[in-house]
């Protein structure tokens, strides 16, 4: 993800119109890539400086350029629409950060009560097994005894 930041983003439309780069990835709680931040090219009409947007994963595919260097892999990230359709998309400043960081948290809380309800679960089952093995064992031992009595 890390070689995905920096990457020149074109419209899928026009390989050759380049309309801006990989700002950041964003990560969904499986860990699989979310969407990304683009910043979009200044010279774009209707766009000004620092214009970011948040792009989703099904808006866009990664293209793999390598040059004769196996150790310098790049990317190229081509939006699937035209670029009036990329001017809508959501802007990103501080109020959306702040509501995807409210939202992420959400997610984690709601993942770690899951978790922790789950692991309690599996204990509570765990321990019913063993206490049942327990119980039988002993039946069984009382039972050879009094065969052997």
């Amino acid at each position: 993800m890390n070689a995905l930041i920096g990457a020149d983003v074109f419209l899928a439309t026009d390989e050759n119109r380049e309309v801006g780069e990989v700002e950041d990835v964003l990560v969904a709680e499986n860990m699989k890539v979310h969407g990304l931040v683009i910043e979009l090219d200044a010279d774009i009409d209707g766009v000004g400086n620092d214009d970011h947007r948040f792009v989703e994963v099904q808006q866009f595919s990664v293209a793999t350029r390598s040059s004769d260097r196996l150790d310098r892999v790049s990317y190229a990230v081509f939006l699937n629409d035209e670029l009036d359709q990329v001017r809508d998309y959501p802007r990103v400043d501080n109020d959306w950060w702040a509501d995807t960081k409210a939202a992420a948290a959400d997610i984690w809380s709601n993942t770690k009560s899951g978790a922790s309800s789950a692991w309690r679960a599996t204990k509570d089952t765990t321990s019913d097994v063993i206490d049942k093995t327990k119980e039988k064992t002993r039946d069984m031992l009382e039972s050879l005894q009094r065969t052997l009595e």
